[in-house]
């Protein structure tokens, strides 16, 4: 085979391959985030509904237009076990800002196998995870 044979099929063989190797890391980016998102639900199925005394609320990083990050410090009390405090991080609709102020009391869900993860039973409020820290 000639040299400028094998550069041709080279110059096109190389991006092909590429292009495959990013389609694939995208694909399996995208079942992973999916498995996740089914976890997550399930998760949020199985939590204990609770209410929870607003103690603290201070706002985050933006999350969109009408979704604010807010660092919550609450009062849990699931009627079963004595009330405690725990800190929750949630994406909330601005327009209901009125409803995290502190000594409102809210709908939540407590995770069943850990008591400190605190879900919304909210509409508008959406849990989120790996923000707590920001």
């Amino acid at each position: 085979m000639e040299t400028g044979n094998i550069i041709l099929i080279l110059s096109f063989a190389i991006p092909v391959i590429i292009i495959l190797i990013i389609l694939y890391s995208l694909k399996r980016g995208l079942g992973k985030q999916k498995k996740f998102a089914g976890e997550l639900k399930n998760r949020i199925s199985l939590a204990k509904p609770a209410t929870a005394v607003v103690v603290s609320a201070s706002q985050g990083m933006t999350g969109g237009d009408i979704n604010r990050i807010i660092h919550l410090k609450l009062q849990i009390n699931d009627g079963f076990t004595e009330p405690y405090l725990t800190d929750a991080t949630w994406f909330v609709n601005t327009l209901h800002f009125d409803k995290i102020k502190e000594g409102n009391v809210i709908n939540v869900r407590v995770d069943s196998k850990n008591r400190s993860v605190i879900y919304p039973n909210e509409s508008w409020g959406k849990y989120t995870e790996g923000y707590e820290n920001l």
